[in-house]
């Protein structure tokens, strides 16, 4: 087998590859031998017919594109090694000449690893903030825990804010009723900011047993299109207005919440949790702001195929965020006027960037000789079975230990292990 290399550019090569009639006859006979017993010829046993009635009872052109199937990825393959390239994507194939008797001939236009030089990394620096925990922050964790232990009590007063109060409502837009404006029994915490802007503020003075007219304009920018900047009225019935009763923030408190001894201990364990978050929230800010400086001083060109890749995966998370707020993804491109296409577009950026990223990263892997032990991914994969419901354990597991599985695992071990570098070396 010949190959020809030629440079197109710094990520694109095209091989020629010229196949000799021999290998081209290994490949007829697997063929044959893969075809022979499900064709059932006269005179013969499965299997048994001769190779040159079996290609004419198949047909010359489907034999020769199952020897194709077979000869294209071996050859393809051997060029690729022969040539030890680092292809990124699949070939664009062009037949330049196929004749099983004389030989074979075919360029392959292939997307390959740039070359990447990672920057000095000791003049790149970031500083790291401290993390502190203020009181108010404390406090304000406890005040929604309060609400969460929080009581109703039915009053005989008229409404104010920070009352709940439980409502009927039918909604009227130029006199006819309109989808989701009508609802029973709904409670309602005034001041809450939950529904319309002014609905709310109209029902403060209600009493239990009223019944009153409220007139609203929706915002410009309502999701409803029907609804946007129009004027509606609201016939509401008041059924009750109860006062909010906080549980006082004492040890007793601590206990309801969970199995704290008292405040003090509730409130440390609190700290402790805020501390957590706001580290991990430094520790992600500094790993985007040195990837990014890394990024910026990095200089190669990014292939286009892996970035349609990532733009689709980009595409595919958008649309599985839709569909947990109940929303289809056409039903959102109708809302906002715009195409796949469009939105595609858009992310590109987007996805350049995390393509770059994740190159620089695999370099810097191996460039350092960046490994996951055994250990590492089998402590990983039981970490993560800790957080797979009792109903998915069985396919999670299956998951985990095949050789996907694994070896995402293994990238995501090798890939923290760069990080923890890049932050120990680039942070001040």
């Amino acid at each position: 087998m010949k190959v020809t290399k030629e440079i197109i550019s710094d990520i694109k090569v095209k091989l020629t590859i010229e196949v000799e009639a021999g290998k081209i006859a290994l490949a007829s006979d697997e063929v044959y031998a893969k075809l022979a017993p499900s064709i059932k010829v006269a005179g013969f046993r499965p299997g048994k017919a001769p190779k040159n009635i079996v290609e004419k009872e198949v047909g010359s052109e489907r034999f020769e594109a199952e020897v194709l199937d077979v000869l294209l990825p071996q050859t393809y393959y051997d060029a690729v090694v022969q040539e030890n390239l680092e292809p990124v994507g699949a070939p664009e194939v062009k037949m330049i000449k196929f004749v099983p008797t004389d030989g074979l001939t075919y360029e392959a236009v292939v997307e390959i690893m740039p070359t990447i030089k990672v920057p000095e990394l000791t003049k790149i620096k970031v500083k790291k903030e401290k993390v502190k925990v203020e009181s108010k922050e404390v406090q304000e964790v406890l005040a929604d825990l309060a609400k969460q232990l929080q009581k109703f009590e039915k009053v005989d007063r008229a409404a104010k804010k920070g009352d709940r109060v439980e409502i009927d409502f039918d909604g009227y837009l130029k006199g006819l009723p309109f989808d989701g404006g009508k609802s029973q029994n709904h409670p309602l915490v005034l001041g809450s900011g939950s529904f319309i802007p002014g609905f709310e503020e109209q029902l403060e003075g209600v009493r239990a047993g009223d019944e009153k007219e409220v007139e609203v304009t929706f915002p410009k920018d309502y999701h409803a299109e029907n609804l946007k900047g129009e004027k509606v009225t609201f016939k509401v019935k008041v059924h009750t207005v109860e006062e909010i009763i906080l549980p006082e923030i004492n040890d007793a408190f601590a206990k309801e919440v969970g199995t704290f001894a008292d405040l003090a201990t509730l409130t440390a364990d609190i700290e402790k949790q805020l501390t957590f978050t706001k580290e991990t929230q430094e520790r992600h800010r500094l790993e985007d702001e040195i990837l990014k400086a890394i990024a910026d001083k990095s200089k190669f060109t990014v292939p286009d195929s892996l970035v349609h890749q990532e733009q689709h995966r980009l595409l595919q998370d958008a649309e599985n965020n839709l569909a947990q707020q109940g929303m289809q993804m056409d039903q959102y491109l109708e809302m906002i006027k715009k195409t796949r296409e469009d939105i595609e577009v858009e992310m590109k950026p987007e996805a350049e960037k995390r393509v770059k990223i994740g190159m620089i990263l695999s370099q810097m892997a191996k460039d350092g000789h960046y490994e996951a032990s055994e250990k590492e991914i089998k402590d990983a994969i039981h970490d993560r079975m800790k957080n797979v419901p009792p109903t998915q354990a069985e396919e999670a597991k299956k998951y985990y230990e095949s050789h996907d599985g694994m070896h995402a695992i293994a990238n995501a071990i090798v890939g923290t292990k760069v990080l923890d570098y890049l932050v120990e070396t680039c942070s001040k």
